[in-house]
């Protein structure tokens, strides 16, 4: 592979640890303007799914216990923003699906120890100019993290880092133009899949319309490497985006184009017009970011349309996803969250048998929806109860599943930082 490992992106963000410690350090003069985070964090989870490996046929039910230690950091003034979050994410299985078939494995040997750090650094140079560096890292069998738009079930334990350094300049009170460059590792702990590589380009030329609505021209370029038989492949998407945001609400329009070349002679290039829309109700939506408490009541209706990432296996498709996620907090205590999705995957050149034995080319359908019902015990301790349901409908043989899970969970998150000055 053309890349390093996925370790090689710790450095940086332990760069950014080290830089949020000489913020936080005990008498640092850079305490008096801004407020200080820290938030030590704990979660406990049972969980039960009646098909763990999201199998067609031979489910096999199996029980989730996860422990959570972590901790936030954090370090802001009205022109820097300093954030680290991690967890140890222990995972401990138990298979209950009985005595294994041949071919089958049991979910007591998925057993690991994951972890997720993520670092956020804003600092306003100027007047005009915004400095900022981002950088995640997750140890995980979770595959929706390889990619946001992904179709995949595979299970199998890997590391991904990605690394987003960035600049932002005004040009004028209307005119604001941007340079985003985005690493991406992905490396599996195994030898039985492929590990990929991606370097990323991101331009943005952005005009304010008012104070709440702006234009912005988005262009992204980016080269995406495998390690084994998948091709490589160059991709380029153009946008235009709108948003507008109102006292209780924040709208994003925006399509464009997106056009992907592979290296390998054989592979035609794909190419769609992509397109994402949301509206979110919520009060205050111009400040998310800066929110410190769950809202009281939210709803946020989104559809995206565009190609997936990775393809291990030269698997393209074009997705279309439609979600919604909405909550409400009652009598400042009962918690309630609501989050639906369903994606409709045309794959490019996958071909396989129809339950009638006819060769078609894949088309899956995926359904998730899941309800949450949270207790407030206090400020820092939560009780959640949840239930969900996923179902993937294919047109071919062999791709259908259908999960149903519970969990309780306890969470604890106590802030022991303080205010600046002032504040």
């Amino acid at each position: 592979m053309r890349g390093k490992s996925a370790s090689a992106g710790l450095p940086v963000l332990l760069i950014g640890i080290i830089a949020a410690a000489m913020f936080l350090m005990p008498g640092s003069s850079c305490l008096a303007a801004g407020k200080v985070i820290i938030k030590p964090l704990f979660t406990a989870q049972w969980r039960v799914d009646s098909n763990y490996f999201l199998a067609e046929d031979n489910e096999r039910e199996a029980f989730t216990y996860l422990y959570q230690p972590g901790i936030d950091l954090g370090y802001r003034t009205d022109r820097t923003k300093l954030l680290f979050h991690y967890t140890l994410n222990a995972y401990y299985f138990e298979d209950r699906g009985g005595d294994l078939l041949p071919g089958q494995r049991s979910a007591d040997d998925d057993d690991y120890i994951g972890h997720t750090l993520t670092f956020t650094g804003r600092h306003r140079a100027t007047d005009r100019l915004l400095i900022g560096l981002d950088d995640s890292f997750y140890k995980t069998r979770d595959p929706a993290e390889t990619d946001p738009l992904g179709n995949t079930v595979d299970q199998r334990k890997y590391y991904i880092n990605r690394l987003t350094p960035l600049i932002f300049y005004d040009l004028s009170p209307r005119w604001t133009v941007g340079l985003r460059y985005r690493n991406t590792i992905l490396d599996y702990t195994e030898d039985d899949n492929e590990d990929a590589h991606e370097d990323r380009g991101i331009f943005n030329l952005m005009y304010n319309l008012s104070r709440t609505s702006s234009l912005d021209l988005e262009y992204q370029r980016w080269k995406r490497y495998y390690d084994e038989l998948t091709s490589d492949y160059t991709s380029d998407q153009i946008d235009l985006i709108f948003r507008k945001t109102f006292k209780y609400a924040a709208l994003e329009l925006g399509g464009g184009y997106h056009e992907r070349d592979f290296d390998d002679p054989q592979h035609e290039k794909i190419e769609t017009l992509n397109w994402i829309a949301s509206i979110l109700f919520q009060e205050n939506p111009e400040d998310l970011e800066e929110q410190e408490k769950e809202p009281r009541s939210y709803l946020r209706l989104t559809t995206e349309r565009n190609f997936n990432d990775q393809g291990t296996g030269d698997k393209y498709y074009t997705a279309t996803t439609f979600a919604v996620n909405a909550g409400r907090i009652f009598f400042e205590k009962i918690k309630t969250d609501l989050n639906g999705y369903y994606q409709i995957s045309d794959y490019e050149r996958t071909y396989g048998l129809n339950p009638g034995g006819v060769l078609e080319k894949r088309k899956d359908k995926t359904y998730h929806v899941s309800l949450d019902l949270g207790y407030i015990l206090t400020e820092w301790l939560t009780f959640t109860v949840t239930g969900g349901y996923k179902d993937r409908d294919s047109n071919l043989s062999g791709y259908d599943y259908v999960d149903k899970y519970f969990l309780v969970r306890l969470d604890f998150g106590l802030d022991l930082g303080r205010k600046g000055e002032g504040d």
